[in-house]
């Protein structure tokens, strides 16, 4: 595998050279940024041209600090993929971050879902859903979840142009149509669309558990990538690169994207990489010994992914993998063992990471480099460093052993909010007699959905157009808004701390067009300005 080139030779800089030309050109027309002093930018308008959906990811529209380094200011499409599910490619972002890193939030304890123990939640086009007891969506006017049919249960669906992609049951269709058919042997699973490929594992397992491989006709874990877009009527499986697994019975938690590349770690500790038409293997696979990925998030131009069992977050910059240590620490109190890093999230511009077993939820800003304990999202048992898991001696012969321990399952901002949820290791239910220790209410904890909200924070669902759109994003001490094309889709209230401070910064420095947290945009064409009120 080549090295990832360097920004100032990457494919994406060749891609994108009359973007740059066009952004320059707009730039120079207006007046330098902070060049009126007390003239506060207040609008900053972006028109791209994302070309044709083939599920890449979007990327930063622009990031840029003030003048005074006291905030940072930007806007871009999240790339993520938690274990379930991914996040929505069209979902627009919007924040204003303090750089000192010092944030204030609210968290709003939400009606449950459902009765199971555990729930796992996805946003699209503005509305966050809950899987599992039923899909069901969050109507934020009635302040209650709606049932939903015709969703798929917890099967995935991306919206691909203004159409949906839906990942069934070893098949997969596209605005009603069926454009993979189940295979004969075995099964697909854990679907991936990106960069005009439709990836998918074919697992042929049997009963025997996993296992080398040796032959197709034993079983067999094999990694497709499949030439594809929705003017195609079928998938044709003989134009794929398909790549043979050293294990049987290799699946993903998880997939993820960087640059040119798609990426996905196996559950048996693969890791591989799709690039210039080909799999190659980065890490083999080791039975018996854990390493599992259950997060990918572009964050820049690496990718940070949520690992087991160090409970940490590793980065990919396209050709090796690292560990991170103290990203994040871990909780003063418990034990440093058989952690998990489940879910990561890019919200209000810091990053945010949820790790099992002990329900944390921790909180990184970019620019002091420091992390946060935002806070435990379960309030029992006490914390305890003799025991891995909550509840390991109270549940002692149960079928699960570390079934109680304490999942952050998803993280989904919405509006202005981050909706968080919560599970044990699986949403089993309840059963008094067989776990007495969780009795009246305190199962209910695993299953729970919060809302949070930090200020400084706006997601906004955009329409999808053939060809150019602009994005308008206006900003004042106590509000931040967005619209598209004219249009306002979403706006919010800034207050606290971060309303002074962005009111005192009346001057920015150099925008970054096309640059940012959410690594670089991979679009067609972008053209950015900066509009003052006098």
């Amino acid at each position: 595998m080549n090295p990832r080139q360097s920004p100032g030779c990457s494919p994406f800089l060749r891609r994108s050279q009359l973007a740059i030309i066009l952004v320059s050109l707009l730039v120079t027309a207006q007046p330098a940024a902070g060049q009126q002093a007390g003239k506060s930018p207040r609008r900053i308008s972006v028109t791209v041209d994302r070309g044709p959906d083939t599920g890449q990811c979007f990327g930063s529209l622009f990031e840029v600090t003030s003048r005074d380094g006291s905030v940072v200011i930007g806007a871009g499409f999240q790339n993520l993929y938690n274990t379930r599910y991914r996040a929505d490619r069209h979902s627009l972002q919007f924040y204003v971050r303090p750089t000192r890193g010092e944030r204030s939030h609210v968290t709003e304890k939400l009606p449950r879902p459902n009765e199971l123990c555990g729930t796992y939640l996805y946003g699209r086009d503005d509305v966050v859903r809950s899987t599992y007891g039923g899909v069901k969506a969050w109507n934020a006017r009635t302040a209650k979840w709606e049932s939903e049919s015709g969703t798929g249960g917890t099967n995935e669906t991306m919206r691909i142009g203004d159409k949906l992609l839906s990942f069934g049951s070893s098949e997969v269709t596209y605005n009603g149509r069926t454009v993979l058919n189940p295979p004969q042997k075995g099964s697909y699973q854990l679907f991936f669309y990106a960069d005009g490929h439709l990836c998918f594992y074919h697992v042929n397992r049997g009963d025997d558990g996993y296992r080398p491989y040796s032959r197709d006709s034993e079983g067999f874990s094999k990694l497709y990538a499949c030439p594809w877009t929705v003017d195609q009527p079928m998938v044709d499986l003989t134009k794929a690169s398909v790549l043979t697994l050293p294990v049987v019975g290799e699946t993903t938690f998880a997939w993820g994207q960087l640059g040119d590349q798609i990426v996905t770690g196996s559950n048996i500790g693969g890791f591989y990489v799709f690039e210039n038409g080909i799999w190659q293997m980065l890490l083999a696979p080791e039975l018996g010994v854990s390493y599992q990925l259950y997060s990918t998030m572009i964050f820049h131009d690496r990718l940070l992914m949520g690992q087991y069992p160090t409970g940490r977050v590793f980065q990919y910059d396209g050709s090796q993998i690292s560990d991170m240590p103290g990203w994040p620490p871990v909780l003063e109190g418990v034990s440093t063992s058989a952690r998990e890093a489940q879910t990561t999230a890019i919200y209000g511009g810091d990053v945010f990471v949820g790790v099992w077993p002990w329900g944390e939820l921790w909180r990184f800003n970019p620019d002091s480099r420091k992390w946060a304990f935002t806070q435990r999202m379960f309030d029992h048992p006490e914390l305890s460093n003799t025991v891995t898991h909550p509840y390991d001696v109270e549940n002692q012969g149960g079928d699960v052993g570390n079934q109680w321990g304490q999942r952050v399952t998803s993280l989904v901002p919405g509006g202005a909010s981050l909706f968080v949820s919560t599970s044990a290791k699986w949403p089993a239910e309840w059963t008094p007699d067989k776990f007495p220790f969780l009795a009246p209410d305190k199962w209910k904890s695993y299953g729970s959905v919060y809302r949070m909200t930090m200020p400084g924070h706006l997601s906004a669902p955009t329409k999808w157009t053939a060809g150019p759109t602009t994005f308008e994003f206006l900003i004042d001490h106590n509000k931040i808004s967005v619209s598209q094309d004219g249009k306002r889709i979403a706006a919010t209230d800034l207050t606290g701390a971060l309303s002074a401070q962005l009111k005192n910064a009346t001057e920015l420095a150099v925008i970054k067009w096309g640059q940012g947290i959410y690594g670089e945009f991979r679009g067609d064409t972008i053209a950015g300005l900066v509009v003052r009120q006098e």
